[in-house]
């Protein structure tokens, strides 16, 4: 365990853990938070020794969003300052989006304004029973914008009555929205996540990178018939590369394929 500024961070089992650690002013963001978990994510993404990137929170609550008192400093400063800072907010969730881990968030309490994007953002997202989600920006007159575009895609034109209203959304509306993928108690959690972790870390990396990275290029959007070319040159790649000889290999020799965690 290293214990950072804002975060705590741990490595276990091929899968490294942030832990918002702020929980005196329940894990508020400011632009130190901002660049700790930014360079976090940029750092074991960078790892190939590390697969899955688990992101949780210190505290009852996930997080209340953007930290109140570093967004009155920027009364102060000029227009360059405020862009260059909302940019690095972009940036976060942009590099748990694009990471080459698979991101997983783990969301308790209240989810508020910008800390929604973390949850979006990621590839999976848990959320504890009590969990409730709201973009409070508009209630301070702010618009949503650097979490929109992965709230959208996850949710689509749903997310814009939560956006417009900022009011509570439950953990059940969330996940029947498709914000989250599970909703677990605090006795089930810890077994859902390692449940997770020894799915993915059975699948071929390269695998489990090019699922991401379909999904991102917006691969699948389109009519079916113009898709054909495109996904047929996609799984004569992988058919073709060394982790799926190996995989199939394995699967006739009746062994587990060299990059299981389970050897």
């Amino acid at each position: 365990m290293i214990k950072h500024l804002y975060t705590i961070s741990t490595v276990k089992d091929k899968a490294a853990t942030i832990t918002l650690n702020r929980p005196e002013v329940h894990n508020a963001l400011n632009i130190d938070m901002i660049r700790e978990v930014s360079g976090l994510i940029d750092r074991y993404g960078a790892d190939p020794g590390i697969r899955m990137i688990i992101i949780n929170a210190k505290g009852k609550n996930f997080s209340a969003g953007a930290d109140l008192q570093w967004m009155k400093k920027g009364l102060e400063q000029t227009r360059e300052e405020l862009l260059g800072e909302s940019r690095e907010l972009a940036l976060l969730f942009n590099r748990i989006y694009n990471s080459s881990a698979v991101t997983l968030a783990i969301a308790a309490g209240k989810v508020l304004g910008g800390a929604n994007g973390i949850i979006a953002a990621s590839d999976i997202a848990v959320a504890m029973e009590n969990t409730t989600f709201a973009f409070t920006e508009v209630k301070l007159g702010l618009v949503p914008a650097t979490i929109a575009p992965y709230v959208y895609r996850r949710v689509g034109n749903a997310s814009k009555e939560w956006m417009i209203t900022g009011r509570q959304v439950p953990a059940k509306e969330a996940m029947n929205r498709g914000l989250v993928d599970f909703i677990e108690s605090k006795s089930s959690v810890d077994g859902k996540i390692e449940s997770i972790k020894k799915q993915v870390l059975t699948g071929g990396p390269a695998a489990v990178e090019g699922i991401k990275k379909m999904f991102r290029d917006n691969l699948l959007t389109g009519h079916p018939d113009s898709l054909i070319d495109i996904t047929a040159q996609k799984i004569a790649e992988y058919r073709t590369s060394a982790e799926g000889q190996e995989g199939i290999t394995a699967f006739f020799e009746k062994r587990k394929p060299g990059w299981s965690n389970e050897n």
